[in-house]
């Protein structure tokens, strides 16, 4: 049906907030649109139409005709509008050149659309009567868990698994607990999550430092290697720009002061007119060759993934970006965010040997095979794509986790509630990896860091974001799970 395709790429909008919760929940590549999934187990259920199906439901005006049975199925999936009409009257004020006032579709996207109650309760009967009782969906692939999704939400018996412990996992988070609790769950997670929050905030707040007002949201880095003359560090840079648009704002790389070269590069926050220099014409890096500042010459990829896979990758962090009153801004990096770096590696180093014993952060090689990159570019095992700070902060997790557990069961007297809301704590680590590690990168145009699986693939970053982790992270993932 037409129908069904135009309201999945609708579902498939990048539109802030605008994608179905379950997408958000968790990072799962082959996620079938709901619309769709929906479509599919209800096909696969109900009967065609016939008269005898229309006799046998007779006074039931959504089973009269062969159109209005089709209506019904199109409205139980959540199409409550003509979207074929829509998209026709978008596509001709397009082609006479004009801008519609209003939203052709008369109606929210399909998967925001719940089947009501007497909805269901057809769909029950007619189901009962063609099968003699509600029929068991099964999808021992599930993936993402669009499928089932949409039988749990017209509450058919479901069963569903995948081989995969990720996707298992979202299956559970997504699917089973959801359906089984509702928002019952909520208070406990707010509670239970803020909890996990604060004590998280007490530990890390101290490694990423205010200064004079300057709430800190997000640190840019760049990957870097020495350069293969002068020895000195060379930042891999793309393009210098922060923030583009009527009010830009870029970094300005210093080689040069009082007429001397330096021995380490330093960085400048230049905005608006300031900026004398094109961002990207400046740039030090491109397609896997670099340029170093400080002699002109080109660095070879060759080298640079010798020098990554001989330990020799580093990364300098070149801007800031922060919050103030008068809204958001970027400036340039100082001694208390050195300082700051290094006291959180010198208490990774700390704590590390007992991490190590009671297996926190992962210490597994990456798999060869598919996608070589992250091992190409000096990253062989997991825990090499997080930076110390970032290895610091997610072990932090792990071992406040761990510590809730105990204290969590023992004030929730039910069992499996409260290994319910374990598990959904759980996936507040699991949003937060993604959105914070040497595979993150700063979202120029929306002023905001992209998560690893941006992309579908372990593409090596040359620059990276780091979440502010104090207060930021985790307050933001416990909000994104609750929403």
């Amino acid at each position: 049906m037409a129908e069904l395709g135009i309201e999945s790429v609708r579902e498939s909008t990048p539109i802030p907030g605008q994608f179905p919760k379950l997408k958000t929940l968790h990072v799962w590549w082959a996620r079938r649109p709901l619309v769709a999934s929906a479509a599919a187990v209800f096909a696969g259920l109900l009967p065609a139409w016939s008269p005898e199906l229309a006799e046998r439901f007779s006074g039931r005006s959504e089973l009269a005709t062969a159109g209005a049975y089709r209506k019904w199925f199109l409205e139980l999936c959540g199409i409550w509008g003509d979207p074929v009409a829509a998209v026709a009257h978008r596509d001709r004020a397009r082609a006479a050149g004009f801008k519609l006032k209003h939203n052709p579709f008369t109606y929210k996207q399909a998967f925001k659309n719940t089947p009501s109650p007497q909805q269901v309760e057809l769909l029950h009967k007619i189901l009962n009567t063609t099968w003699g009782c509600l029929p068991t969906v099964l999808d021992p692939t599930a993936g993402g868990g669009s499928i089932p999704f949409a039988a749990v939400r017209v509450r058919l018996p479901t069963h569903a698994n995948d081989l995969n412990p990720v996707a298992a996992g979202v299956l559970r988070a997504g699917i089973e607990l959801a359906g089984r609790y509702g928002s019952d769950l909520e208070a406990d997670l707010a509670l239970w999550g803020g909890k996990l929050v604060d004590r998280l905030s007490g530990r890390l707040e101290q490694f990423f430092p205010a200064i004079e007002g300057q709430e800190p949201t997000n640190y840019v880095f760049a990957r870097t290697v020495g350069c293969p003359r002068t020895g000195k560090t060379v930042p891999l840079v793309g393009d210098w720009s922060l923030r583009r648009g009527n009010d830009p704002v870029a970094v300005r790389l210093v080689t040069h002061q009082d007429g001397r070269v330096r021995d380490e590069p330093m960085f400048e926050i230049v905005e608006g007119d300031a900026i004398d220099f094109d961002p990207k014409r400046e740039a030090t890096w491109l397609r896997g060759k670099a340029v170093s500042p400080w002699d002109g010459l080109v660095i070879d990829s060759a080298y640079i993934k010798a020098q990554a896979q001989a330990g020799n990758m580093g990364e300098v962090l070149y801007a800031v970006a922060v919050r103030t009153s008068d809204g958001r801004s970027f400036r340039a990096p100082t001694a208390v965010d050195r300082k700051a770096l290094a006291a959180a590696e010198a208490d990774l180093a700390r704590l590390l040997p007992g991490w190590e014993r009671d297996d926190v952060l992962p210490n597994e090689r990456f798999p060869e095979g598919n996608d070589n990159r992250p091992i190409t570019y000096g990253m062989p095992r997991w825990r090499d794509m997080f930076t110390h700070r970032q290895l610091l902060v997610h072990g932090c997790f792990v071992e406040e986790y761990r510590r809730l557990i105990p204290e969590l069961r023992h004030a929730i007297a039910d069992r499996d509630r409260a290994d319910a809301v374990l598990a959904l704590l759980a996936m507040m680590q699991a949003k937060a990896i993604n959105w914070n590690a040497r595979l993150s990168s700063w979202d120029v145009s929306r002023e905001k860091t992209r998560s690893v699986f941006d992309r579908h693939d372990f593409a090596f970053k040359n620059t990276f974001a780091e979440f502010e982790a104090g207060t930021e992270l985790f307050d933001w993932t416990l909000r994104q799970l609750l929403d």
